[in-house]
């Protein structure tokens, strides 16, 4: 095999050398001070949205924030970025006469020696979309996807069999007023139905970070936590379900235990069971009857958050997270539906980028590998929501569940290297070639 010659690549402040062989398309990185194998994800990720890049159209509460992203590929190929903007982590509403309401300025203070600033937010964040018609190459500018009268947060898109979309999001106002909601589209995302509530009162108090999955036939099933018992003195989680593709959803079942449950993500296994994972202590349930029911596990401790679960073409269920305990997005393998774990210390999960806040969202791709958005840092100071960014990634899942590859996201630093060296074009992944070292 020829090798071309080495390139020195600025990214930042670090330098990354690349080694390149055109026929094998294997790429090695060095960034100076750390080992190359750990710092992998800083010349394969590709930057999505950021201070220079693809910004939100200007408005009164925008302070630069980006974040709480959704990622989905159509069948059409055409793949969909959704995501939140505003003034700061969260942006509820804020005017002369929300101010005005005792409760809704206390909560206000506690944020704002946080780091919220005080700026006038008559809406609230809002929900913003992206397309990409290159697998990921170039990107739409943002356009708004929903703005309500609330923080419109964590936006979400799934197509299901008949072609529509379904969004998902929850919108947040003073006092700690969030609301899970959700919209139909039926032309490919042109144009969307009014935002509506899952169940029938107005509510329910509730937020996920993940989209509904579709089930056989016209069955859609949707997670989200809120206070779905008020006699319970935790959040629980509520399963919802709808038979009629969206058109209407009832509650299945609630999920509660002896702790706070958040943010819940579910997926369907091969043999039709589900199982959801809950952040923070990690729970485990699984359900054999669409719902209805669901057997815990019992708390892993792996101390979590933001868990996706993704099961994948190679029998692998693949649980994306933040991680309390090492920081940066991690994913733990299983080879048995869930039933056991592969990982580094079997708690925390293979490093997909420990450099960042830890949210993020993966899909599958046509080759059976993941690509990932996630938000760049989760700080709360002012300084945090002006520099804030949406990075893209792609990772590899070894078949054996025993750990990952790290692979160039379309338009990052290593895929135009590799392209510059003539390395073949792979199919299904933005034009850019496997780079198959290993973790």
């Amino acid at each position: 095999m020829g090798r071309t010659a080495t390139r020195a690549l600025a990214i930042g402040l670090a330098i990354v050398a690349v080694s390149e062989v055109a026929m094998g398309a294997e790429v090695s990185f060095e960034v100076m001070g750390e080992e190359p194998e750990a710092n992998r994800y800083r010349a394969c990720r590709s930057m999505i949205v950021g201070p220079w890049k693809n910004q939100p159209e200007e408005y009164e509460g925008y302070n630069g924030f980006v974040g709480w992203p959704g990622v989905a590929r159509l069948a059409s190929g055409r793949w969909i970025v959704t995501f939140t903007s505003g003034a700061w982590h969260a942006t509820a509403p804020w005017t002369e006469e929300i101010r005005e309401d005792p409760e809704s300025r206390a909560q206000f203070e506690a944020w704002h020696k946080l780091g919220l600033p005080d700026v006038r937010a008559p809406r609230g964040g809002r929900c913003h979309i992206m397309y990409s018609d290159d697998e990921g190459l170039t990107w739409s500018a943002p356009a708004t996807l929903v703005d309500t009268e609330g923080d419109d947060r964590h936006p979400t898109i799934v197509e299901l069999d008949n072609g529509d979309l379904v969004c998902t999001f929850f919108a947040f106002r003073f006092p700690r007023e969030a609301s899970a909601k959700y919209m139909l589209s039926h032309d490919g995302g042109e144009t969307w139905d009014e935002p509506r509530n899952p169940l029938d009162a107005p509510g329910p108090r509730g937020f996920g970070n993940g989209p509904l999955i579709q089930l056989a036939r016209r069955t859609l099933i949707w997670v989200a936590e809120g206070r779905f018992d008020e006699a319970h003195p935790h959040s629980t989680i509520g399963v919802m379900r709808s038979s009629d593709r969206g058109a209407s959803f009832e509650l299945a079942s609630i999920v509660k235990r002896d702790h706070e449950l958040n943010e819940p993500t579910v997926a369907q296994l091969p043999d039709g069971r589900l199982v959801m994972a809950i952040r923070r202590e990690g729970d485990l349930c699984w359900s054999d009857d669409g719902g209805e029911t669901w057997t815990h596990s019992g708390s892993t401790g792996w101390d979590v958050f933001d868990p996706h679960l993704v099961y994948l073409p190679n029998g692998v269920l693949a649980w994306f997270h933040g991680s309390y305990q090492k920081g940066g997005i991690r994913v733990l393998l299983s080879p048995d539906g869930g039933r056991t774990w592969h990982g580094p210390g079997e708690r925390y999960g293979y490093a997909v980028d420990p450099s960042v806040y830890g949210y993020c969202h993966p899909m599958i791709l046509a080759d059976g590998t993941v690509y990932l958005v996630y938000i760049h840092t989760g700080g709360h100071r002012p300084g945090d929501a002006r520099t804030e960014a949406l990075w893209g990634l792609r990772v590899r899942v070894h078949d054996d569940a025993g750990g990952i590859d790290i692979l160039p996201a379309p338009g990052s630093v290593a895929a135009h290297s590799a392209r510059a060296a003539g390395a073949p074009r792979a199919h299904g992944n933005g034009g850019d070639p496997e780079l198959g070292d290993k973790m």
